[in-house]
């Protein structure tokens, strides 16, 4: 029995030594988001906002000189507060690290003067097991089958896919009642936590927190629209609390905050509070707290 054992200890460590070692990104993090540089097609330094709440990548139209890309159809962009018709071209290339994708389509969206060039999302995140490491500033890629990866310290979460768009089962606290319900995950906003307008509605949200002022987002479709800003005296998050989040309460009609699938979408302003890492294919993600826990929101 102990020859067994030693045996099947022995093929294990093989396995484990045999894995094939992550692709690391360096990223930045600049008011609260995570940007990569990819190279697009035979362009290289491609400046990408790294959005988990984006199932398509997109190349903002200004920066579209700088790609060689084709135009080759349209499709209806949904965006946080309407809905548009884009062109997208499809076909294309993208590498980041060691990994190379194919035929990637890219949507094509006027973000305006933003200091970006693309939006790299879930469609090019599935496939790997990804880990956001904010002490490192560093993306890691891991394979689907990898056994190495270190989950010491980390809260292990269902994730949910809500129409393509990843979510986890959160809480916020008001007025000693537990609300207890999906909130997205979207690494693209730079909030801390927009609630959707059903939601808010259902719940008389506004009524119930205190009002500390207004926020002006714009979605992707193109829309400017103001939010008020309120106090929420508690959020339950991968098991921990956090308390006196200032948080949006969103107005929208149609558009993804119009959504009554879910309750809301944390944004990286307290998304980035926790390293994480993210498993697609098996359906779970986990969360650490990390250096930024003491960070302020703004």
């Amino acid at each position: 029995m102990k020859l067994i054992v030693i045996f099947l200890t022995l093929l294990f460590s093989i396995a484990i030594s045999a894995q094939k070692p992550p692709t690391i990104l360096p990223f930045s993090l600049e008011n609260n988001s995570v940007y990569i540089y990819c190279k697009v097609n035979k362009t290289d330094s491609i400046k990408f906002l790294f959005d988990t709440g984006a199932d398509g990548s997109v190349i903002s139209i200004t920066a579209k000189k700088k790609v060689s890309l084709t135009i080759d159809g349209q499709s209806e962009n949904k965006g946080s507060n309407g809905v548009n018709t884009v062109d997208y071209s499809s076909h294309n290339t993208v590498q980041f690290g060691s990994i190379q994708k194919n035929d990637v389509q890219f949507t094509l969206i006027p973000y305006g003067s933003a200091n970006f060039d693309g939006v790299f999302g879930t469609d090019l995140m599935k496939g790997k097991i990804i880990e956001i490491d904010y002490h490192k500033n560093e993306i890691r890629f891991y394979e689907e089958n990898d056994l190495s990866i270190d989950l010491t310290g980390y809260e292990k979460m269902k994730l949910h896919m809500v129409d393509n768009y990843p979510a986890v089962e959160s809480s916020i606290v008001i007025n000693d009642k537990e609300y207890s319900v999906l909130f997205g995950l979207d690494s693209g906003a730079d909030d801390a936590l927009t609630i959707a307008s059903p939601f808010a509605k259902n719940n008389a949200l506004s009524k119930t927190m205190k009002t500390i002022g207004k926020a002006t987002a714009r979605g992707s479709d193109g829309s400017v629209y103001e939010m008020p800003v309120v106090l929420c005296p508690a959020v339950k998050f991968a098991h921990k609390y956090l308390y006196n989040l200032p948080i949006t309460l969103s107005g929208s009609t149609e558009g993804i905050d119009a959504t009554e699938k879910m309750a809301g979408f944390f944004g990286n302003q307290f998304l980035k509070r926790f390293n994480t890492i993210i498993d697609f294919k098996n359906g779970f993600i986990y969360f650490k707290l990390n250096k930024n826990l003491y960070s302020g929101f703004n």
